[in-house]
């Protein structure tokens, strides 16, 4: 799901790896560069998060979430071609959104820990994503007893670590708001089951991807209050709703390009046609925003014109890496990018580990830490962040290469 390598019947589709390196890519330097001081507003998040408007650092989540989209059908139509059945097939959607789901909330709760616990903190983060690469790591060619005890060892840190841990208000675990492996993990699973549930019919799954958006409109109205229980655990109309939207968009252009063969022209006609109708269609949305928040452009409320314009602009960007990459055959210095992007699980919680490192560099002559240093203004910061980038792409296309990347 995070990084299924991907080929259709026609060959290998270089695009999709490419673009989601590229998007990791992106990633990790908007990630890093939120730390540093005096970056200008265009390079962050939209400010305050309830504005009507979008940056380019907003379209990086929902571009991902379409990018697992491009790969479903083809993961899961290689699945239903080698004839394994729907049972089979929904308890590995199902094993790969629960791991999704706990790692996200683990990691979601490392934002507010407290600091006093039974354990410091920082050996807790250091212990969750040291058991983490222990249970999801590539098994390869390892015995199979060795593979097995290496991922009890880590499930039993991860449980572990889930009982001994506290909040700043002394609560214990909770989901929050899932983290993003968590929101990635609801949306897969949705687009999944409706595309196992649609057999491959694009008019149905169409329909579904639809539905998915009014279900948010739903939501957002009040129709669905009586659900409210289940509202306070889980956003319906957003994670449900619009997320597994902009994922099941992802899918509905991959049905259309390959589950039949069509020559590269045919496909980038489709592609460009995609993102000008999802892209009209949700300018057309925002023309509203004088009448209800729904329509405005917002990352933090998932609204339906924002998730149709990030997907308008990453069909956009994968029509130009498809041009490129699969039609012309334009490969060169795409290796590491392309490798980056079939190991995704290790990206995410890259950031997370290099910032555990980071503070363990002996501090400058005034006490300051130097990678913080080097971010206290934007001249420097923003080398440093972009430095980042590139290193944290290379390391892990070098894990992916060396076969010891993260697998769900």
């Amino acid at each position: 799901m995070l990084s299924d390598s991907l080929s259709s019947g026609s060959g290998r589709i270089h695009s999709i790896d490419i673009l989601r390196g590229l998007n990791i890519l992106v990633m990790l330097f908007v990630n890093d560069l939120a730390g540093v001081a005096g970056a200008p507003a265009w390079m962050k998040h939209i400010s305050p998060s309830t504005a009507d408007g979008y940056t380019f650092v907003d379209v990086v989540f929902p571009a991902f979430l379409f990018i697992v989209g491009l790969s479903l059908p083809i993961a899961l139509g290689r699945r239903l071609d080698r004839g394994e059945s729907m049972g089979k097939i929904f308890t590995h959607i199902f094993t790969r959104t629960l791991s999704l789901l706990v790692l996200g909330v683990l990691m979601v709760n490392t934002e507010s820990m407290a600091t006093a616990m039974q354990i410091d903190p920082q050996l807790w983060k250091a212990l969750l994503y040291a058991s983490a690469v222990m249970v999801w790591i590539s098994s390869g060619r390892g015995r199979r007893s060795l593979v097995w005890t290496r991922r009890a060892l880590g499930v039993a840190v991860l449980l572990f670590l889930a009982f001994t841990y506290r909040s700043e208000t002394g609560m214990g675990l909770r989901p929050q708001w899932w983290g993003i492996l968590g929101l990635i993990g609801w949306a897969y699973l949705v687009a999944a089951s409706i595309y196992l549930a649609a057999r491959r019919h694009v008019a149905v799954y169409a329909a579904a991807t639809a539905g998915l958006y009014l279900l948010y409109f739903a939501d957002a109205t009040g129709l669905l209050a009586f659900l409210g229980p289940v509202r306070q655990w889980i956003g319906i109309g957003s994670v449900l709703g619009s997320h597994a939207a902009l994922t099941a968009s992802g899918a509905l252009l991959s049905m259309l390009l390959f589950t039949t063969n069509k020559t590269h022209g045919q496909r980038l006609r489709i592609i460009v046609l995609f993102a000008f109708i999802a892209g009209a269609i949700g300018v057309l949305l925002h023309s509203f925003h004088g009448f209800h928040p729904v329509f405005i452009y917002n990352k933090n409320a998932a609204t339906p014109p924002w998730c149709l314009v990030s997907s308008a602009w990453t069909a956009l960007i994968f029509a130009l890496v498809y041009l490129l990459a699969d039609k012309h055959g334009i490969l060169k210095g795409t290796r590491t990018i392309a490798a980056a992007g079939q190991n995704a699980l290790f990206a995410f919680i890259l950031g997370p580990i290099a910032a555990i490192l980071i503070r363990l560099l002996p501090p400058l002559a005034n006490g300051m830490n130097p990678y913080y240093w080097l971010g206290s203004t934007f001249q420097t910061g923003f080398w440093r962040s972009l430095l980042f980038a590139i290193v944290g792409t290379w390391i892990t296309a070098q894990l992916q290469r060396s076969g010891r990347y993260l697998k769900i």
